[in-house]
């Protein structure tokens, strides 16, 4: 056999085994799978895929660097589409059928709120990034969240409203209901009222026979309280349109593009209480930002995509201590004295919320959000 028979060989042979390498999908043993309930179709999509673009940077990440002890982190990723039923369906799925242990999200509190039950029970660890309702404080033992509890949020959202006089337009949504009780609690507590109240449905893109009842009450202000920002957005420019020019308060939602590009020039001046954002003097928000535009564009929100960034880097470091144990995990997360993370330093109370972080008072200006307090 001459030598030019024998480097043939040996290179066919070096290109069968990288194939082999690359193309063979890695086996039970090889891989910890991690399941992921997110909103990916609906109203809500654009939330879902910026936390789904999060998830797959820390996990492309961690396992370009060899995994958790050689073994690969695998994402099932399910639709939970804002909504209860779905995200229970899906809990399901990963638990019975997928035999997941740990469960990122999901970002609406309608999926947390339906999943807890179902993870809690199977002793699963459920991590959501963007679900603020009060009642997923004591959802269960091994839930987690590092967003900022709307009792904090309602209360903020009482205090940036200067006028006595405020109507109210609600998404019906079990953040908004959530987010509106407190809000109207703490309004009354500081000397303020809803003089009027208008309800809406998910998916609703026209307010106007809600708004004609709110501009005869003759309000100093409004409070535009939705989870959809295409439908707050809409809200605000069909206000504007009716020649309501009063004061307009909302929430997060504003910080993203969907509220932004549905309410066009008449976002301009719109006050909001906002997740704390990524702080521009923290590196690793700074890092982390940069990569993710570079790969993905803007985010539908910055805080929900370093938040889920952050929550895939702290399972990661439970599973280097713990394995898939869930009650070591659930226990290495209550241990955590301060994470440094892309959010900013933080810690779980004994209930799993975040401690550490709150809400800030943002205004849109030239169709961009400026903090101001």
């Amino acid at each position: 056999m001459n030598k030019t028979i024998i480097w043939l060989i040996v290179i066919i042979v070096v290109i069968a085994g990288i194939w082999w390498g690359v193309s063979r999908r890695p086996t039970e043993e090889e891989v910890i799978k991690i399941g992921a309930i997110l909103p990916l179709t609906g109203n809500v999509a654009s939330y879902g895929q910026s936390a789904k673009n999060a998830i797959e940077l820390a996990v492309n990440e961690i396992n370009s660097q060899g995994g958790i002890k050689g073994r690969l982190l695998q994402i099932i990723y399910e639709d939970g589409k804002c909504n209860g039923k779905e995200a229970s369906t899906a809990a399901h799925k990963l638990i019975e059928v997928d035999k997941v242990k740990i469960i990122l999200g999901g970002e609406c509190s309608a999926e947390v709120l339906a999943e807890a039950p179902i993870t809690e029970a199977n002793k699963v660890i459920l991590f959501s990034s963007f679900a603020s309702h009060p009642d997923i404080t004591n959802a269960g033992d091994y839930v987690f969240r590092n967003m900022v509890n709307d009792l904090q949020g309602g209360r903020d959202a009482a205090r940036m409203i200067k006028e006595k006089k405020v109507a109210a337009l609600v998404e019906s949504t079990e953040y908004a209901q959530a987010l509106e009780k407190v809000f109207k609690e703490e309004l009354e507590k500081l000397g303020k009222m809803i003089i009027a109240e208008e309800n809406y449905n998910p998916g609703e893109k026209d307010f106007r026979s809600h708004l004609i009842k709110i501009k005869k009450k003759k309000p100093e202000a409004i409070f535009v309280n939705c989870q959809n920002g295409i439908s707050g957005g809409l809200a605000v420019k069909q206000i504007r349109e009716m020649g309501l020019e009063i004061p307009i308060y909302s929430m997060i939602v504003f910080s993203g593009k969907d509220a932004l590009s549905a309410a066009g020039e008449a976002a301009d001046g719109v006050i909001f209480a906002d997740a704390p954002g990524l702080n521009k003097n923290n590196p690793k928000a700074v890092e982390f930002l940069n990569r993710y535009k570079e790969k993905y564009g803007e985010p539908a929100n910055e805080y929900l995509v370093g938040a889920k960034y952050d929550a895939v880097y702290l399972i990661a470091n439970a599973l280097k201590k713990c394995n898939e144990d869930t009650d070591c995990i659930r226990d290495y997360l209550y241990g955590v004295e301060e994470y440094n993370g892309v959010i900013g330093k933080y810690r779980f109370d004994k209930n799993g919320d975040i401690e550490g972080l709150r809400y800030v008072i943002k205004k849109v200006v030239d169709g961009q959000p400026i903090e101001i307090e």
